[in-house]
């Protein structure tokens, strides 16, 4: 845990969200999509760039949390969210960057095969 940490906190208060939800608490749900809304525009403007790897991370677990909205899958979606937030704030791990890594967009600097290290 980073209890000094802004952005762990962060993680922190939408951990509890998803549990508010998960209890029945609509309302927390909200919070938890709010909280993400937030994140995009706070790394957006610390990193100056919509395609920076954390924003995009926020990104991807905003429009998850709003497919979580849709009523007969949103007790899945709550339950996806919070397994994969429990990792941040417990473990420091991530399955969204996990897969974001992977991604072809995020592995530009290996394209020009000179520079590419070797396996």
């Amino acid at each position: 845990m980073q209890l000094d940490n802004f952005e762990w906190w962060l993680w922190a208060i939408t951990l509890v969200g998803i549990i508010l939800a998960l209890a029945g608490f609509l309302s927390g749900y909200y919070a938890v999509i709010a909280i993400s809304a937030f994140q995009i525009i706070y790394f957006w403007f610390k990193q100056k760039s919509l395609s920076a790897f954390d924003t995009q991370v926020r990104i991807v677990y905003f429009l998850l949390a709003l497919v979580g909205l849709i009523e007969f899958i949103a007790f899945y979606f709550y339950i996806a969210l919070f397994l994969g937030t429990v990792m941040v704030v417990f473990f420091g791990r991530c399955s969204i960057a996990m897969v974001l890594r992977k991604m072809p967009w995020n592995k530009a600097e290996y394209c020009d095969l000179e520079n590419r290290p070797s396996t």
